[in-house]
């Protein structure tokens, strides 16, 4: 099962990579790559800029459910005309850990912001992704999923 978690992240990823994004007649974010694989009670959790090292200022937290997960994202995206990134997929079980190293361009600045190297965690609850969290640290997150940089 493992492996095929870790399949299921390399596909949202690429996808992701690729612009494969649904979006509305208003031309709002209707749907991200992978949604399919999603738990209807998926969490995803943001660093806000109150956590330790910082984050994300107005949108970091918790979000529950879908819509609240691709109401994240959507706010987020809207931010960026180009976001751009290296990763790497460590398979820890039923979770997947993707390391990143990532620069976005602003939409309406056009200024390159380097986010530098940080991580996202994975889990999966029969075969759907149910937890999704993103750590600031790759170290944080290795050590969260019980392995060691």
């Amino acid at each position: 099962m493992s492996e095929e978690n870790v399949e299921i992240v390399r596909r949202f990823v690429d996808d992701f990579r690729a612009g494969k994004f649904e979006f509305d007649s208003e031309g709002m974010l209707a749907k991200m790559p992978g949604e399919e694989r999603w738990h209807p009670d998926i969490e995803w959790e943001a660093p806000g800029a109150d956590d330790a090292g910082g984050g994300l200022p107005d949108i970091g937290g918790t979000y529950r459910g879908i819509e609240s997960a691709r109401g994240f994202w959507r706010e987020w995206l809207a931010a960026w005309e180009t976001v751009q990134f290296e990763y790497e997929l460590i398979d820890a079980g039923n979770r997947v850990v993707m390391l990143l190293d990532q620069r976005m361009r602003g939409r309406s600045t056009g200024i390159e912001v380097s986010m530098g190297r940080y991580a996202q965690v994975f889990t999966f609850r029969d075969g759907l992704l149910i937890h999704w969290k993103a750590y600031l640290s790759q170290a944080e997150a290795l050590e969260a999923v019980g392995l060691r940089e």
